[in-house]
């Protein structure tokens, strides 16, 4: 499992329903930011020039959901010659917070799903951090700078993503994402 630490006051925070008081993993957070980012794409009014999205299949029957993620990012030249890579959320009307002192401090939903997805990329490409060597989950996570254009940079994931369904005390049930690192 990677730990995630999330922020007081955090939208998501990587615990499992099944064990809410147990330990948060980057896992669950990160596909808990993915799923939150969909929702609020079905129910929030999308700011008109832009081309985001997010799509998440979820297949039961294998327990992965194929997640395709699109966002319009602003590259930056930062000191030391580094490339920054920024996204704004492209929905009006989010509530998310990443928290105050946490693994996060993304300021706005779109730009927690990209530093979600390239920091479990970076896990998962220690091949000592893999419960399954050869299986690969994000299959492609990269950042495309435009020929012109309002947003000058793309970031593009594709994921197949463990997932686990969890019942809830209660009735109903979740579905969230399954530890799958070291």
């Amino acid at each position: 499992m990677a730990d995630h630490t999330s922020g007081a006051g955090a939208s998501v925070s990587g615990k499992s329903h099944a064990n809410p008081e147990g330990p948060a993993s980057k896992e669950r957070y990160t596909y808990g930011i993915l799923a939150l980012l969909e929702q609020e794409e079905n129910n929030l009014t999308r700011i008109t020039e832009r081309t985001d999205k997010v799509t998440i299949t979820a297949n039961l029957s294998t327990k992965t959901a194929s997640i395709d993620l699109l966002l319009n990012v602003v590259a930056a030249n930062a000191a030391g010659g580094n490339t920054t890579y920024s996204a704004t959320h492209y929905l009006t009307g989010s509530t998310f917070t990443s928290g105050t002192g946490g693994d996060s401090s993304a300021p706005n939903l779109a730009q927690a799903a990209m530093e979600g997805v390239i920091a479990l990329k970076l896990l998962e490409l220690d091949p000592a951090r893999k419960l399954q060597p050869g299986k690969t989950v994000i299959t492609r996570c990269t950042h495309t700078l435009a020929a012109s254009g309002g947003s000058n940079a793309t970031f593009s994931a594709l994921l197949e993503f463990p997932i686990e369904v969890i019942s809830l005390p209660g009735g109903g049930s979740v579905i969230e994402g399954k530890v799958f690192l070291n």
